[in-house]
């Protein structure tokens, strides 16, 4: 029987192609869907975190479909006050562009002496060099700025169906697993239920750890900024903690804008400078502290996968790719642990061998009472 098995593998260069076409495939039909499949993994996420809400909500006696639309309802109103909230603040801080302009044409006149007295170039060379290169710089800003537009436009579409999206995973969420049932054998339906729970955990894990996470980054956003003595504190506290969603390079994206204001509407260098090493600190403690204390290890996958996951999903399906391919990873990591032959690669994606957790201190004392009472 084992040489019936063993006749039957295809040599490894045959499965190693077979792999690669395989993964090409994926890739180009991810590219190719993307409209149709982000809001619909969205949503699938979505459903899997809503889903014990709807269980509790229909415990109480409410019909599925209101139990869902509730759940729904909720969600829609906590987002409708966070952005709300920003929204007022955006329009605190457009009240300072006027200054921030002015400040920064006297930047650009500072900028203009110092190009002029370092490498010997009049404002008149300076202007002309700018106006040589002024065409390919528009360029550039402009595909890049409709590039954005595009983007953004396509989110914002793709937003309003996730609801829809979401609504109907849960809905008929009985004639998926039915169909889950009649795609494996009874003798798996025991594991397939095993592995359908610990994707709904991981992904419950993630999305709680995830608002925790920019929770505290926002209030410690907030707590640096009004302690260096910048305005408008908590609408940059709140932005650059709601970009930690995009993994090791959200905060970094989102200390731009204080920073450029500090510069802009500040007379010392020192402002910025505190700005920039205070949101290192703080990405610091997100990565090293926060993060992986508050998300904990069952959604934990090793930096470089997550790094690589990162990249792929933002060559793939651009920001919402980079949200959406760290928890993916984790999802597919699950099933890898759960099926014998993928293990490894399961292995591969994790931090590898789980640590040995330290004695307890007090077990020393407990050892030493224990054994004066026995003597």
């Amino acid at each position: 029987m084992n040489e019936k098995n063993e006749s039957n593998k295809l040599p490894w260069h045959l499965n190693a192609t077979a792999v690669l076409f395989g993964l090409i495939l994926l890739f180009y039909v991810l590219e190719i869907g993307a409209t149709i499949l982000i809001p619909i993994t969205f949503a699938f996420i979505f459903s899997l975190f809503l889903y014990p809400l709807c269980r509790k909500l229909e415990s109480y006696g409410l019909p599925r479909g209101l139990a869902i639309f509730s759940c729904l309802l909720i969600v829609v109103g906590i987002l409708y006050l966070v952005f709300w909230l920003i929204y007022e603040n955006i329009v605190s801080f457009s009240a300072d562009l006027p200054r921030m302009q002015e400040r920064g044409q006297e930047l650009v006149s500072v900028l203009q002496k110092f190009i002029e007295d370092t490498f010997k170039l009049t404002s008149e060379k300076q202007i002309d060099w700018l106006r040589q290169n002024l065409r390919s710089f528009a360029n550039t800003g402009g595909q890049m700025l409709n590039g954005i537009l595009n983007g953004m436009t396509t989110f914002l579409a793709q937003i309003l169906l996730i609801p829809v999206y979401t609504f109907f995973m849960l809905l008929y969420r009985q004639v998926f697993k039915g169909f889950l049932d009649r795609v494996f054998d009874i003798a798996h339906h025991e594991k397939v239920g095993l592995v359908l729970n610990q994707i709904q955990t991981v992904i419950q894990k993630y999305i709680v750890g995830l608002i925790t996470v920019v929770s505290i980054i926002a209030v410690l956003n907030i707590i640096g900024l009004v302690a260096i003595g910048i305005k408008h504190a908590v609408f940059f506290g709140v932005l650059a903690a709601f970009l930690t969603i995009i993994p090791y390079v959200g905060i970094f994206i989102g200390s731009m804008l204080p920073i450029f204001y500090a510069l802009a509407m500040t007379d010392s260098l020192l402002y910025p400078l505190a700005v920039f090493l205070w949101f290192q600190v703080v990405q610091m403690l997100e990565g090293n502290v926060v993060t992986p204390n508050v998300v904990g290890s069952q959604v934990s996958i090793n930096p470089l996968v997550a790094m690589l996951a990162l990249l792929v999903g933002g060559s793939v399906w651009g920001i919402a790719g980079m949200i959406l391919f760290v928890p993916l990873t984790a999802m597919v990591k699950v099933i890898f642990d759960n099926v014998p032959e993928l293990a490894p690669f399961g292995f591969l994606l994790s931090e590898g061998e789980p640590k040995a957790k330290p004695e307890n201190p007090n077990s020393f004392w407990k050892k030493l009472v224990f054994w004066k009472r026995n003597k």
